[in-house]
């Protein structure tokens, strides 16, 4: 492998401000889940998202954990669950020892099918099941069909968990994606568009579930001058050097939204004068942070493309593999066509997406993927 000049598919930009934030966290003393940018952090974000409350963690994960723990699901329950995702989004219904029920992708934007929603409810219900949560994710970046997702789920008495990890920056009718269920999601991991290096965030409807769901992450600890527990809890909590980079990478949120979708559209356009490529519709009132720039591919190509990068140094990633045909997850109901998630995992690729990725570093890789088409 040519190892000079690597390309990465979506390493963290790290700058002048991050390293400064971080030296005043450290000479502060304040390196545990608790200082000031712990708390200017969590405002910056409570702002964005219209005085929510918001409770960093330390991943995303966590924050799904804990939203399932604060609508009470326990061993035995139903939890809807998008398939086409990573694996972090359905684990946690595990921890609960509850029962995921997978709803399959759409092919406008790879999301979780509301028509495959309906029928799965209208299935489970033939079965006396009465799922209570159901937990979407935003692919890439692109916004799910949440009008569609609410009406569903409010006949049904469904909460919504939104799992937002990939879609910070992206917006539905004009409003930030984590806002719109019942509770949202945040990973602020290394690849992420906003990194504390690992970390992540719960966006909660109110005090009452904020005090409780910070209990829970920080072990449960009554509120008294002694260490008391009553409940099970998590170490879950974020720590100020962290809370630090995200502070620091949340001030260019917008120029780094910018940048991601100025990479899709130049692969795009290069791609389409070459070869009848997909990728995921951005509907009206939809707009997406183009995460990870990823399009499905004719034939095999994506297989040679990812190969040839490779070798010279470029990193590239399949597309999910679907949930269902995870042996983990593989004696739960799934509803949805199997045959399209196994095409979007077969001839699909993302390509290096990174905001420190530049116009000659863009014009590499397209001259690489030119030569050998």
């Amino acid at each position: 492998m040519d190892t000079t000049n690597k390309i990465y598919l979506s390493p963290p930009c790290i700058t002048n401000k991050e390293i400064k934030f971080v030296n005043e966290a450290l000479l502060s003393g304040w390196i545990s889940p608790f200082g000031s940018f712990i708390d200017n952090f969590t405002k910056k974000l409570s702002l964005y998202y219209s005085h929510k409350n918001i409770l960093l963690t330390n991943n995303g994960t966590s924050a799904i954990h804990l939203a399932l723990k604060i609508l009470n699901i326990k061993e035995g329950d139903y939890v809807l669950c998008s398939d086409f995702t990573f694996a972090a989004t359905a684990f946690p219904i595990l921890y609960q020892k509850a029962i995921p029920v997978f709803i399959g992708a759409d092919q406008k934007s790879w999301n979780l099918s509301p028509e495959y929603l309906e029928h799965a409810l209208i299935n489970l219900k033939n079965k006396n099941i009465q799922p209570k949560v159901l937990i979407v994710a935003h692919i890439y970046g692109m916004p799910c069909n949440m009008k569609s997702i609410f009406d569903i789920c409010k006949n049904y008495n469904i909460k919504i968990i939104e799992d937002a990890a990939e879609a910070l920056g992206s917006k539905y009718f004009n409003l930030p994606l984590g806002q719109l269920g019942d509770y949202g999601i945040l990973s602020f991991n290394g690849n992420k568009i906003i990194t504390c290096s690992t970390g992540g965030a719960l966006i909660l409807p109110n005090q009452k579930d904020y005090s409780y769901a910070k209990k829970l992450a920080n072990q449960a600890k009554e509120d008294i001058d002694y260490y008391k527990h009553e409940e099970l809890g998590y170490n879950y909590s974020q720590s100020n050097i962290l809370a630090a980079i995200g502070l620091a990478q949340f001030k260019s949120l917008n120029q780094k939204v910018t940048q991601r979708r100025n990479i899709f559209n130049y692969y795009l356009s290069y791609f389409k004068n070459k070869l009848e490529i997909e990728s995921q519709i951005e509907d009206e009132n939809c707009f997406s942070n183009r995460w990870l720039s990823s399009f499905i591919f004719p034939k095999d190509l994506n297989k040679k493309i990812k190969d040839i990068l490779n070798k010279k140094g470029i990193e590239s990633r399949y597309l999910w593999n679907p949930l269902y045909k995870q042996t983990v997850f593989k004696n739960y109901f799934f509803y949805g066509d199997k045959s399209f998630e196994n095409y979007l995992f077969k001839h699909g690729l993302s390509l290096p997406s990174g905001n420190n990725l530049t116009k000659n570093k863009l014009k590499r890789i397209i001259n690489i993927i030119d030569k050998n088409l």
